[in-house]
C-alpha cells in the first residue's frame, strides 16, 4: 500500500513538473524495473497473500517506463541521453572506430 501512495504522489505546488524520488522509486519498484525489485514484491506480495504477476501487469500498464524515460530527456539526464541518442554512422567509406585497421 505504501509504495502504492508513493506512486499517486502529486507533485508538491510551487514545484516544476519533475517527479518527486520517492514517486520514481515506487513506480520502479512496482514495475519490477530490476531482478531485485521483482524478488521484493513477489515476497511482499506473497506475506499479503496477492498475485504479484498482476501487480507488475497493472503497474507497467498504468506507469509505462516511456513516460519516465521522457522525463529525464526533458531534464538532460546522462542515463537518457545514453537511451535516446541515436548512434553515430560513419560516411561510406569512411573507417569505423570499431572496425580493425589492416596494416598495409
Amino acid at each position: 500500500m505504501q509504495a502504492h501512495e508513493d506512486a499517486e504522489l502529486a507533485a508538491p505546488e510551487g514545484v516544476d513538473d519533475s517527479e518527486p524520488l520517492e514517486q520514481l522509486y515506487a513506480r520502479s519498484y512496482l514495475r519490477a524495473d530490476t531482478p531485485q525489485e521483482a524478488e521484493n514484491l513477489k515476497l511482499v506480495c506473497e506475506f499479503a497473500d496477492l498475485p504479484a504477476d498482476r501487480i507488475y501487469l497493472w503497474a507497467r500498464r498504468r506507469y509505462p517506463l516511456q513516460q519516465t524515460a521522457a522525463k529525464d530527456v526533458e531534464c538532460g539526464s546522462p542515463a537518457a541521453a545514453l537511451t535516446t541518442a541515436p548512434l553515430e554512422q560513419s560516411k561510406e567509406g569512411e573507417p569505423s572506430s570499431r572496425t580493425p585497421q589492416i596494416a598495409a
